[in-house]
C-alpha cells in the first residue's frame, strides 16, 4: 500500500470515434455518442452525447452538431 493508495480509484475512458465510454470501479457511468452540438455564432457549447445526436440535422441553421473525433485522432482539438 502506497502512501497515497487512499487517492487513488480506478478510472477508464473510452474516446472512440463513435461513443466516449468512463468505467468507474468496473461500472460503466457514461456511454454517449461522441458528438457535440455547438452555436454558429459563439462556438459555445450547446448539448453533447445523445441529446447532441438527436440534434445532427434537426436544428436551427445557427446550431451545428460535430463528432470530434475522426479515424481514431482528435480532429477537432476545441470540441474534443
Amino acid at each position: 500500500m502506497g502512501l497515497f493508495s487512499f487517492l487513488s480509484q480506478e478510472l477508464a475512458m473510452d474516446l472512440g470515434t463513435a461513443n466516449t465510454i468512463i468505467i468507474h470501479n468496473d461500472k460503466i457511468v457514461v456511454d454517449e455518442p461522441s458528438i457535440v452540438a455547438l452555436d454558429r455564432r459563439s462556438d459555445k457549447l450547446v448539448a453533447i452525447g445523445e441529446k447532441a445526436r438527436q440534434m445532427h440535422g434537426k436544428t436551427h441553421d445557427n446550431i451545428y452538431t460535430i463528432r470530434p473525433l475522426r479515424d481514431g485522432v482528435i480532429a477537432d482539438f476545441n470540441a474534443a
